[in-house]
């Protein structure tokens, strides 16, 4: 048995519950449609399969896609983990 990595980038529809800062807890939920939701529900799954998840996390406007370089005049890239919840940056 082996690790493994899934990486999706994409563009659209992402950042649920935008008014939560930095430490906060964010409601993936909040619209269930959305990209956040639906790798919240992933991450979930392959756990209720038994699969033993180390970390799992949404990147918001992520350093490497834009060549190190922020976007959209932020300080900082922002990521949500997938399975705590927790914040890290602000929107």
């Amino acid at each position: 048995m082996g690790d493994f990595r899934i990486v999706i980038n994409g563009i659209g529809g992402h950042g649920q519950d935008r008014d939560k800062k930095n430490g906060e807890i964010v409601n993936f939920q909040e619209d269930p449609s959305s990209p956040d939701a639906l790798a919240e529900n992933f991450v979930k799954a392959l756990k209720e399969k038994g699969i033993s998840i180390e970390d799992a996390s949404i990147i918001h406007w992520p350093l490497d896609n834009y060549g190190g370089q922020l976007k959209n005049e932020r300080s900082q890239q922002i990521v949500d983990d997938l399975q705590t919840g927790k914040r890290i940056g602000s929107f």
